[in-house]
């Protein structure tokens, strides 16, 4: 005889669920699941041999892996073996697609199973959607998109690793330019040690091949190459632009990819009628505007400092082609990917700073990037424009953007500046006191900012600070990375117990003088 399971336990729970609410049962389930993962990694089963590392390092690393961040207190490649390696991979896929997301995926597509109003009401609210049918849709088509984009990218950045001998490793001149950097701290060494080098070795360029592209998709900066990212493939272009081509898909968003196939999918029918979305332009639009403004001022700011040590007077870096190239990779970078081929204490403090912003902002909603997201710069930038021209009301693509939008996008933007500048003034009162850069002074705020709209925007770029962080700094940092995840208007859902009561009456309107 089968026994069914008690109706009543299973009401009491569902009942329990609804009244808990949908972000805040997603918000648990991530920090369980985030803890989890700390313990996994804290094991020493998944640590290479005479490697410890501590629990807020492992907490730490669990929460970036987890948000697609990428800032870490330790090196990944040093520390764990492939199975730490593995669960690493398993948080930001985990983190990138979104749990709930990933479990829809598996029992409606693939195993032909239906979810209940809740879990559908789950999914909306982790990776959007206008209703529940639609979001269940759009999820199909964004994993299958994203699984056959890692698959194939993982055999082009295998044959990469695989082939490529000129990428930077060498014991010996590794040796040198670290002894180079006694007398002259800002010395660029991208080289990493030749047992580090995939070339010629099929099992470690898989490896590493796999790991790039899921990292890269999810946008969590993260590497097993070595201590330095991708500074031994400074100047492999190809390998880096193909790089860049991935963490742009994996920074658009569900909602974009649902977009385009629909777009190719009338257009195949000969029937194109289907426009796209507000969403779609504003994402990619403004991620152009943006990205051309950061490069054009790091351009700037770098090709007029006048150290002999800074990025583009540095010999080090080769000739202009290749530092060219260097900066488009790093802007881009700062958008949520992480990556780095450059040594950040090279560029220019305004340098930092523009990136540091880049990062803030984000790239697009309801994807692996953090930040205020590049929607909400643009809908108040449009309202900026609308104040210029001295018009009533907010318009792009023949559209009218709603003033509840538009007071929702200068919340966040508040917020936002809000918390990170909080988090930075305490991380940088927080600082040891014996702790320097390598221009053997005290790190400036500049540095510190960087750091906090690094985790703020999911991004993971650093300037070697995260490791020498304290207690208090560490925790500031996963809490702002959580923030960036879920972004300001899910994030502050979460404390908001009381429901909205029914607005029977309205005030009198009256306008006053600002600004």
């Amino acid at each position: 005889m089968i026994k069914k399971g008690n109706p009543k336990k299973s009401n009491v729970l569902f009942v329990f669920l609804k009244k808990l609410g949908t972000i805040r049962f997603i918000f648990l389930i991530y920090i369980l699941f985030t803890i989890l993962m700390s313990l996994m990694l804290y094991w020493e089963v998944s640590h290479n041999p005479s490697k410890h590392i501590s629990y807020l390092d492992a907490l730490l690393l669990a929460a970036s892996s987890f948000t697609t961040t990428g800032l870490s207190g330790v090196a990944v490649s040093e520390v764990f073996n492939m199975f730490g390696q593995i669960l690493i991979a398993v948080c930001f896929i985990l983190g990138g697609i979104g749990i709930f997301t990933f479990k829809l995926y598996i029992f409606q597509s693939l195993l032909g199973l239906r979810t209940n109003l809740f879990s559908g009401q789950i999914h909306q609210t982790e990776r959007g959607g206008s209703n529940i049918y639609e979001t269940k849709k759009m999820i199909k088509v964004s994993i299958s998109f994203l699984i056959i984009i890692s698959i194939l990218f993982s055999l082009i950045f295998s044959l990469i690793f695989y082939y490529d001998n000129t990428a930077l490793f060498s014991d010996e001149k590794m040796s040198q330019l670290n002894a180079l950097s006694k007398n002259n701290p800002w010395t660029f060494n991208p080289y990493e040690e030749s047992i580090r080098n995939p070339y010629h070795n099929f099992g470690m360029s898989l490896r590493f091949g796999i790991f790039h592209t899921l990292s890269a998709i999810n946008n969590a900066g993260l590497d097993i190459i070595g201590t330095k990212s991708l500074q031994p493939y400074y100047h492999n272009y190809y390998f880096l632009f193909l790089t860049s081509i991935i963490f742009l898909i994996g920074g658009m968003g569900f909602p974009v990819f649902y977009d385009v196939w629909q777009k190719i999918k009338s257009i195949k029918k000969d029937n194109p009628r289907h426009c796209f979305t507000l969403f779609t332009k504003f994402t990619i639009i403004t991620y152009i505007f943006t990205s051309l403004i950061g490069l054009l001022l790091t351009f700037i700011f770098e090709t007029t400092a006048k150290g002999a040590n800074y990025f583009w007077n540095s010999s080090e870096y080769g000739s202009i082609g290749d530092k060219v190239f260097a900066i488009y990779f790093q802007t881009m970078s700062t958008r949520s990917a992480g990556f780095s081929t450059v040594n950040y204490y090279n560029f220019t403090q305004p340098t930092i700073m523009v990136h540091g912003i880049l990062m803030f902002i984000g790239f697009s909603p309801v994807s692996t990037a953090g930040g205020i997201r590049n929607i909400t710069v643009a809908i108040i930038f449009m309202s900026i424009i609308t104040l210029i021209k001295n018009r009533k009301n907010i318009n792009a693509f023949h559209r009218q953007i709603g003033k509840e939008s538009l007071i929702k996008a200068v919340n966040i933007f508040a917020i936002a500046i809000f918390i990170t500048l909080i988090m930075t003034i305490v991380i940088y009162h927080t600082l040891p006191s014996d702790l320097k850069n390598v221009y053997n002074e005290s790190y400036p705020m500049v540095y510190v900012m960087f750091e906090v709209f690094s985790a703020f925007g999911n991004s993971g770029l650093n300037i070697g600070l995260t490791p020498n962080l304290g207690i208090t700094g560490k925790i500031l940092l996963i809490i702002t990375m959580i923030v960036g995840q879920l972004g300001i208007s899910q994030f502050l859902k979460i404390f908001t117990f009381s429901k909205s009561k029914p607005q029977r009456y309205q005030y009198i309107y009256e306008d006053i003088s600002i600004g």
